[in-house]
């Protein structure tokens, strides 16, 4: 007797399978992708805010470090040792100034007439100080209090075209030199 083999069946993915597996698989890529782009995104308004909170963190060290050898504190403004605008002596015996510009940076002048003309931004354009504040205690020999200045500082930061970061900043520095 002659016996015929059986034909061997193919085995694949028939059209069906295929156009299913491969929508699945674009939509899989479609989430992931937007979720990749999101990341990036937010990486990218992490690290300029970073940036405007480092500049801005280096330009009030300065004014602290300045204030703390200086001396003759003048705290020009509405009185009762609160001032917009402070004036010293710093350590090399130069006229210094801070206050904020019109254009929403911190200034500092290092000569005798200060307005907000001469003073030089120690801030990023991205920085929008909207105020700036001295409050001033101490001066003078008769009180028995070391010199001391307390900065506010309340603005806002431009993380990115669509994104602002709101900032409230309040640091203090002593004169170093000894002044009871």
């Amino acid at each position: 007797m002659f016996m015929m083999k059986p034909a061997k069946t193919l085995r694949g993915f028939t059209l069906i399978e295929m156009i299913v597996s491969v929508g699945l698989f674009s939509v899989v890529m479609l989430v992931v992708t937007a979720a990749y782009l999101a990341i990036i995104t937010l990486d990218k308004e992490s690290r300029s805010t970073n940036e405007l909170v480092v500049n801005l963190s280096f330009a009030l060290e300065s004014i602290a470090r300045n204030v703390r050898t200086g001396t003759n504190y003048s705290c020009a403004g509405a009185g009762n040792g609160t001032c917009e605008q402070l004036s010293f002596i710093n350590a090399e015996g130069q006229p210094i100034t801070y206050m904020r510009k019109p254009d929403g940076s911190i200034g500092q002048c290092t000569s005798g007439a200060c307005t907000s003309a001469t003073a030089v931004g120690l801030t990023d354009p991205k920085i929008v100080i909207e105020s700036l504040t001295f409050y001033v205690w101490g001066v003078g020999t008769e009180d028995q209090t070391q010199p001391q200045v307390l900065m506010s500082v309340r603005g806002t930061m431009q993380a990115s075209a669509t994104r602002t970061v709101d900032f409230t900043i309040q640091t203090s520095a002593t004169q170093r030199l000894l002044d009871l």
